[in-house]
C-alpha cells in the first residue's frame, strides 16, 4: 500500500497540520480525484489501489469514507490528525514533526557555539533562537533546508568562523582555510538572484550574515574576504600626497592601481588634479582604450563602485565634472545609480541612450582623443 500512503503524506503535507503540527481538521480527499491522481479511474489498476486503500485501513492509518445506500461506492478518503506517526512509520521516513523537532534542534545546539567571537555572541543566540522557534512551527527558515542534514550542519559551522574572521584574505584563500576547498565559499556565496551588486559575495552567506548583525555586516567584503584585492584602477593627471611627499600619477603612461590602504593614509589637500573631468568606465577594455589617448582627462575603471573607488572618487576636488561611461542596459544605468548613491556626486551619463542596439560600450568604435572621444 506504498503507493497510496506516498499519495496521501504529499497531500498532508501542505496542509497547516503538515506544515506546521497545528490542525483543526483531518485531511479529506475526493475518493476520485485521489484515484483519478494515481492513474486509476477504472479497470485494474483502480481495483489495486481501491485494495491498498482498504489494507490501510485495516492498519488503521486511514478511514474510507462509503456511500450509506452502495457500501461499494468510496466517496472520501479521510486521514484523521493523529495519524501522522503510523503513516510515516509505515512509509520509513521521518515524518514532518520529526523534520521540524531535528532541523529546531539543529539551531539551539548552534546557539552555544563557543567559537562566536564575544562581539556577536548575543547576536548569535538571538538568531539561533528564532530560527529554532521558526523551524519547530513551521515558519520561514530559508535559506537553510528544511531536512536537518549535512547541508545545515555545513553553513551552522562556518557561520561562527565567519563571524569570527580576523584581517583582510582574497576568497579563495579563506576558503581553504575555513572550507578545505578554494572555490567552496565562492559557491555558497553566490549571487542570490540577477541584478545584485558584481564584485560582492553576498547571497547565502550574505543574507544570513546580515541577519545575525543586524545589518552591520551584509557580504563577505564586510568581514574582510574580498573577490579581488581593494584598489582603484584610474589614469590621467592626478597627483597625491603621502608622508609629506607628493607623488605625481600623471608621469605614468599606462593605467595605476591604488590600493584603499594608501587612498585612507591621505587627508584634506593630499589630492591635486589637472583635469576638467572625471570619467568612469564600466568596462576595463574600454578604459585602456581610452588611457591609450592621454586625453588628460582623468579616467576611473569602474563597474559597481567597490570600496576603493569610492574612497578615491570622495578624495577628488568635488570641482570635477562627474561623467559615467557605461553599457546602454539596465545594469549599466543601475552601475549610475549606485555611483550617484554611493559617492555623493551628481554623475552624468556619456554616450549611454536607454534600448540602444547593441548596447555595449565597445560598439561605439575605435574613440579618438578629444571629448567625448566618440562621434555624438
Amino acid at each position: 500500500m506504498k503507493r497510496v500512503l506516498e499519495a496521501l503524506a504529499e497531500k498532508y503535507e501542505s496542509t497547516p497540520a503538515g506544515r506546521t503540527g497545528v490542525g483543526a481538521r483531518d485531511l479529506l480527499v475526493d475518493a476520485e480525484k485521489f484515484l483519478a491522481s494515481l492513474d486509476a479511474r477504472d479497470g485494474r489498476r483502480r481495483a489495486e489501489i481501491e485494495q491498498e486503500l482498504e489494507a490501510a485501513e485495516r492498519a488503521g492509518v486511514l478511514r474510507l469514507e462509503r456511500h450509506p445506500r452502495d457500501p461499494a461506492i468510496l466517496l472520501q478518503v479521510r486521514l484523521p490528525l493523529g495519524s501522522e506517526p503510523e503513516l510515516y512509520r509505515r512509509l520509513d521516513r521521518p515524518s514532518p514533526a520529526g523534520l521540524r523537532a531535528g532541523l529546531a534542534a539543529q539551531f539551539a545546539t548552534a546557539a552555544s557555539d563557543a567559537r562566536v567571537p564575544a562581539a556577536w555572541k548575543s547576536d548569535w543566540q538571538r538568531w539561533c533562537r528564532g530560527m529554532s522557534e521558526a523551524a519547530a512551527t513551521g515558519g520561514p527558515v530559508a535559506p537553510f533546508d528544511r531536512t536537518p542534514g549535512a547541508a545545515n550542519a555545513e553553513i551552522l559551522d562556518l557561520l561562527p568562523r565567519l563571524l569570527a574572521w580576523e584581517g583582510e584574505s582574497l576568497v579563495r584563500f579563506a576558503s581553504c582555510l575555513l572550507c578545505g576547498d578554494s572555490k567552496r565559499l565562492e559557491s555558497l556565496a553566490a549571487a542570490a538572484k540577477e541584478g545584485e551588486l558584481a564584485g560582492q559575495l553576498r547571497g547565502k552567506l550574505g543574507r544570513l550574515l546580515a541577519d545575525i548583525t543586524g545589518g552591520k555586516l551584509r557580504s563577505l567584503d564586510d568581514v574582510g574576504i574580498l573577490p579581488n584585492p581593494r584598489f582603484a584602477l584610474l589614469h590621467g593627471p592626478l597627483r597625491m600626497r603621502l608622508d609629506g611627499q607628493w607623488l605625481n600619477l600623471g608621469l605614468l603612461h599606462g593605467p595605476v592601481r591604488l590600493a584603499l590602504a594608501d587612498i585612507r593614509r591621505t587627508g584634506p589637500g593630499d589630492w591635486e588634479c589637472d583635469a576638467r573631468r572625471c570619467l568612469t568606465v564600466e568596462n576595463e577594455t574600454t578604459f585602456h582604450e581610452l588611457a591609450k589617448l592621454q586625453s588628460g582627462e582623468l579616467l576611473l575603471q569602474t563597474s559597481f563602485p567597490g570600496s576603493a573607488t569610492v574612497a578615491l572618487i570622495r578624495a577628488l576636488p568635488a570641482t570635477l565634472e562627474w561623467w559615467h561611461f557605461g553599457d546602454s542596459d539596465p545594469a549599466g544605468f543601475e552601475i549610475l545609480r549606485v555611483l550617484r548613491e554611493k559617492t555623493g556626486r551628481d554623475f552624468r551619463p556619456l554616450h549611454m541612450e536607454a534600448g540602444r542596439i547593441p548596447y555595449e560600450q565597445e560598439s561605439l568604435g575605435r574613440p579618438r582623443r578629444e571629448w567625448p572621444f566618440y562621434g555624438e
